[in-house]
């Protein structure tokens, strides 16, 4: 008889076991969706990313990491005031 019931046992932990399991990689798969579900609050979050190509970065992430120099001119090219020369870090006809 307790053959019978130590089988039943383990059964029942296998199945408590497998459910367990089930619910704990449904709720991971559910959690990571609200994130991209929302795109207002993850603009909010990651300014430098693109809501609709899956978190790509955007091209406004490339800017952040050049100097202050090549923002100033890039925005002063595109409203027209004038074209500002990039500032170079070496001449090629130094020393002539």
């Amino acid at each position: 008889m307790t053959s019978r019931m130590s089988r039943v046992g383990r059964t029942t932990f296998k199945t408590v076991a497998l459910a367990a399991t089930l619910a704990a990689v449904t709720a991971t798969a559910v959690s990571a969706q609200p994130a991209m579900s929302e795109p207002a609050a993850f603009q909010a979050q990651y300014p430098y990313r693109d809501v609709l190509n899956d978190g790509a970065p955007t091209p406004a992430a490339k800017l952040v990491l050049e100097p202050p120099e090549v923002l100033q001119a890039l925005q002063a090219r595109e409203s027209g005031i004038g074209i500002v020369p990039l500032p170079r870090r070496g001449s090629r006809h130094r020393g002539r």
